[in-house]
């Protein structure tokens, strides 16, 4: 009855998967699984692909993909031969072949390898009597088919590379995983007594113990006879090999000779590891979804479910038909004969089938001393280790603060990285362990420990390290070859010290009590020195007080930015725009709208910095994710509250907070935050490990169906109302005192709510570079939705400027920073291109009084906005300010000699520059930039507005001249040269570390 309702679990499961795969919307599934699987998969799509096929080419190579499969079936037999021998025991090579044979037949219906490994062990132990042996062989063969494996996938995972974007440090981590899983399991292989003695040292059930006891004996065997194991794994490699180019044979059938070898080789070991762990029969569903997942956007989703699955048919049709005439006429050899042949090899070998590893309760006791003292050395290696790095690490980022309003750090990030870091600690400790039995020797607890912090610096400063300096340091430019080697010698000067000066000390201690109760004194120790500078070091964010020199005669300012906003998704700039913005359109029709203006960068620092100062990027240099706004610039707050304004501001975007110096000339600036987690403050937010733990549960939340709270990443449209009007209507605003109010939406920047699915949404954290079938669609919705959203609350902020008779005297400023792509250039989110898509932003000035209320169709500037700002107000513009006012004071408009737009872009490895007229667009990119830009681009805008069509190669004289002005550009905004004014042609532009992660700004 067991076995029906067995196999009647696994029919299920299998057609469950079938449906998964074939039909999804069936099933009740997830968003975050169903949006990977096959979305145009299905049975009638499987027919036709098959009704396709070339017979002549599909037989050919089926016929191919049958004999290199028996080819790897003969390499398990012959694996299973050596090692028997090993073991002493020699068995007919036919005899074996009959019972893999058998085995294979029957596995046909079992899961993973169960059936043919049971076959095997019953058959081979029933006819020798030696069932430890045999067990151990089995044992042994899949320890070896688990490394050979492991090797396999080492050597052809790499090969992905030509089907997806890997990110190639993540790649390092895996295949370095992958190695020491694959060195220590050979290890473990050729030196059985480690099992043993940990069994014997650590307490262990009986049962257990003593079965370990007899597989370590039997093991022994091949510590003796090490070729017979290296033969085995050559051998196990061929099994999987054969599998592999099997499924290549089958490919080629299927594709009519047209499948990369290299393509098969990177899926298959990666398809084989999906079978084999797999709770199906032979693998059935698991193997067709895991070909289909990683080939289908190559070779198509019916073609690449096919290979999967007509693998299985082909490649065990011939081995079962063969297992027929095995079963009805093949014989077991003469037991007589084997017995007396056994028995021979017995004498020979002098082998002593008692023997095992005794160990005296001395030495158990020393064992067990000894692999405590070296854990725990480590333990409180990482702890002490991960606290002072904690505290180092605190002290630089408080020290690299323009401003900040706490110092927590000091006191979180040792307390925080020592729990995290004993984990390293711990982990060193234990292949320390591993080392002490592999060479039986054991070295004083005192030098574990330095040997365990050693290590856990070491590694902590070649991640954490070598990323604050190329961020903090080098400005998020790559390391060069010398960089990398300064990080590299400073790291191997901290690890000699810690190892050396950490075993000195640990040396001091006399016993094991004594060592606890001074790790723990040291740990706290440093955390009680976090605190002292807490209260030593204070906040150097000052109040400003308002005391003006003059009262301001002006109107108010009123600054809305909008982050993540293309103008094309305005009705106001484009008609057939998908998102309703009825609040926006009002407001331009009080308005001046600027139909085609642009920022000077595509993300956020930059772009703000340069609203704020009148300046171009290279000119005011807070362009990297650590840099912050100079003391020096000027900014239009500055010059409002010299000229009496009160000025108060709102940034809800990390890259713009006070820390970042994006406070200058604010009267009080308040920096919206997300919610943080264990128990962090602001300060807190640019550590590495905060960054990092944030990070992992942002992920989490998205591996949980897209799982979306979004003051984890910023403050909601309604908070944003509620605090503008709230402060306007507080005693914090001075009466009868013009006022400059900076408010920020953050809204359309992602993540992305879904509307359809409250609570999910799509992250660039979560998401990296999501596929363009399957989510652009719902991107685009989303974002949609969430303009739709910052609409409704914009309407809601400006009808309260109206109820309180602020709206119509005001001068209201509404912009963007920058833009967003999807995929229009092969590309996602901002930050990474200068194309129109992330720097076309809406512009729109309502005057007081509405006074003029038409569309400028010249070119505007982020750079312009401050000395518009000044000009109407009749203030004075700072000398360093390059822009231009759009309106002058006798309300003409001051762009119609505006012939060009510069924009600029260093982010993430890639710098750009873009000259864009009426007409043209040319962009200039950095060799080997990430997202593979052409060094020189050049658009036609009249004929190709879409930015698609490349004419740099046809066109050297124009490229020339746009490059004269960009060399002009770059001398007037770094030198103060004269500004080019003509083209020659008519036909011619770290706080929070965390929240830069979780909004897309940090890989």
């Amino acid at each position: 009855m067991k076995k029906f309702v067995f196999f009647g679990v696994k029919a299920v499961f299998i057609t469950l998967l079938f449906i998964a795969l074939l039909n999804p919307g069936l099933l009740p599934l997830p968003d975050a699984v169903a949006s990977k699987l096959p979305q145009n998969l299905s049975f009638a799509g499987l027919i036709d692909t098959l009704s396709e096929l070339d017979m002549g080419t599909a037989i050919f190579w089926f016929s191919f993909a049958a004999i290199v499969k028996i080819m790897g079936i003969f390499s398990g037999v012959l694996r299973w031969h050596f090692l028997l021998i090993g073991q002493g025991i020699r068995l007919p090579f036919w005899y074996l072949t009959k019972c893999w044979f058998m085995g294979r037949a029957i596995g046909l219906v079992l899961p993973g390898t169960v059936g043919l490994d049971g076959y095997r062990l019953v058959e081979s132990s029933a006819y020798t009597g030696e069932v430890i042996k045999c067990t151990t062989v089995i044992a042994v063969e899949k320890l070896i088919g688990i490394v050979a494996l492991g090797l396999l996938v080492f050597l052809t995972l790499p090969l992905g590379a030509r089907l997806f974007d890997f990110n190639y440090v993540m790649l390092g981590i895996v295949l370095f995983i992958l190695l020491s899983f694959i060195t220590t399991a050979f290890l473990l292989l050729l030196n059985p007594r480690i099992v043993q003695v940990l069994v014997t040292v650590i307490p262990t059930p009986e049962f257990i113990r003593s079965k370990v006891h007899k597989l370590g004996v039997a093991v022994t065997a091949y510590s003796e006879n090490r070729f017979n194991l290296l033969i085995a794994v050559v051998l196990g490699l061929g099994v999987h090999l054969g599998i592999c180019l099997m499924y290549f044979g089958v490919a080629m059938g299927i594709s009519n000779g047209q499948s990369s070898l290299w393509d098969i080789l990177f899926a298959s070991p990666l398809v084989i590891v999906a079978s084999v762990i797999a709770p199906t029969v032979s693998g059935l569903g698991v193997r067709e979804g895991v070909m289909t997942i990683l080939l289908g956007g190559t070779y198509g989703e019916a073609e690449s479910f096919l290979f999967g699955h007509l693998g299985l048919w082909v490649g065990e049709a011939i081995p079962f038909i063969l297992s027929i005439p095995l079963l009805l006429f093949a014989t077991r050899p003469n037991r007589d004969k084997f017995l007396g042949e056994l028995a021979e090899v017995r004498a020979a070998s002098g082998e002593d089938s008692n023997a095992d590893l005794h160990l005296s309760p001395e030495e158990i006791q020393s064992y067990r001393g000894k692999i405590i003292d070296c854990l725990g050395a480590g333990l409180f290696a990482g702890l002490i280790g991960g606290a002072l790095l904690g505290l180092a690490e605190g002290f630089w980022h408080i020290h690299t603060l323009s401003n900040f309003g706490d110092t927590a750090a000091f006191w979180w990030a040792p307390l925080v990285y020592g729990l995290v870091l004993c984990g390293a600690g711990l982990g060193i400790s234990v292949v320390l362990v591993f080392l002490y039995l592999l060479f039986n020797r054991f070295v004083p607890a005192a030098v574990s420990f330095g040997l365990s912090l050693g290590g856990t610096l070491g590694v902590v400063m070649l991640v954490f390290g070598r990323f604050r300096y190329r961020r903090d340091i080098l400005g998020e430019q790559a390391l060069s070859l010398l960089d990398n080697a300064k990080v590299l010698g400073a790291t191997v000067i901290v690890v000699v010290l810690a190892v050396v000066i950490g075993s000195i000390l640990a040396g001091w201690v006399k016993n094991r009590f004594a060592g606890v109760g001074a790790g723990v004194a040291c740990y706290l120790g440093i955390i009680l020195i976090g605190v002292a500078a807490t209260f030593i070091i204070k906040p150097n964010m000052q109040a400003v007080e308002f005391a003006p020199d003059k009262q301001a005669s002006g109107p108010s300012v009123i600054l809305i930015a909008v982050d993540t906003l293309r103008a094309d998704y305005l009705k106001a700039y484009n008609y057939s725009a998908r998102p309703e913005t009825p609040n926006i359109s009002a407001l331009a029709d009080d308005s001046v709208v600027f139909q085609y203006a642009f920022a000077q960068s595509s993300w956020t620092k930059a772009s703000f910095g340069t609203i704020f100062s009148g300046m171009y990027p290279e000119a005011h240099t807070a362009t990297g994710k650590a840099s912050a706004l100079p003391d020096e610039v000027t900014t239009i707050a500055e010059t409002l509250q010299a000229a009496g304004y009160y000025t108060k501001g709102f940034s809800n975007n990390p890259n713009i907070t006070s820390i970042f110096n994006y406070n200058q000339g604010f009267i009080d600036y308040t920096d919206l935050k997300p919610d943080l987690y264990f128990g962090a403050r602001p300060s807190c937010e640019k550590l590495v490990l905060y960054d990092i733990l944030r990070k992992v549960v942002q992920v989490v939340n998205g591996k949980r169906g897209g799982r979306i709270v979004i003051t984890d990443f910023y403050q909601p449209g309604n908070v944003i109302t509620d605090l503008g009007l709230a402060w306007i209507d507080g005693p914090e605003r001075p009466a009868d005192t013009p006022f400059h109010l900076f408010i920020h939406y953050m809204d359309p920047h992602d993540p992305f709510r879904d509307p359809d699915k409250p609570g999910k949404g799509y992250a660039r954290v979560q998401m990296g570079n999501p596929d363009p079938e399957k989510f652009r669609e719902a991107f685009i919705r989303s974002y949609t939705y969430e303009i739709e959203y910052m609409d409704e609350q914009v309407g809601r902020f400006l009808q309260g400027l109206k109820d309180r008779g602020i709206y119509d005297d005001a001068l209201i400023i509404f912009t963007a920073d920058h833009g967003e792509e999807f995929y229009e250039h092969g590309g996602w989110w901002h930050g990474l291109s200068l194309y129109d898509e992330q720097i076309a932003i809406p512009l729109m000035m309502k005057l007081p009084q509405s006074e003029i209320t038409e569309v400028n169709n010249n070119l505007a500037r982020h750079v312009d906005i401050a000395p518009t700002i000044a000009e109407l107000l009749d203030l004075p513009k700072p000398k360093q300010w390059q822009g231009s006012p759009l309106i002058t004071r006798d309300l003409q408009f001051g762009n119609a000699d505006t012939e060009y737009v510069h924009s600029h872009l260093d982010f993430e490895g890639i710098r750009l520059h873009a000259l864009r007229t009426m007409n043209k667009k040319l962009i200039e990119a950095n060799e080997g930039n990430k997202r593979n830009f052409a060094p020189l681009e050049l658009y036609d805008l009249n004929a190709d507005p879409g930015e698609q069509d490349n004419l740099a190669e046809d066109s050297e004289d124009e490229i020339k001249l746009f490059q004269q002005t960009l060399q002009g550009m770059a001398a007037f905004i770094k030198e103060n040269a004269a500004e080019p004014k003509t083209l020659e042609t008519g036909d011619m532009s770290p706080e929070e570390l965390d929240r830069l992660r979780s909004l897309g700004y940090l890989e």
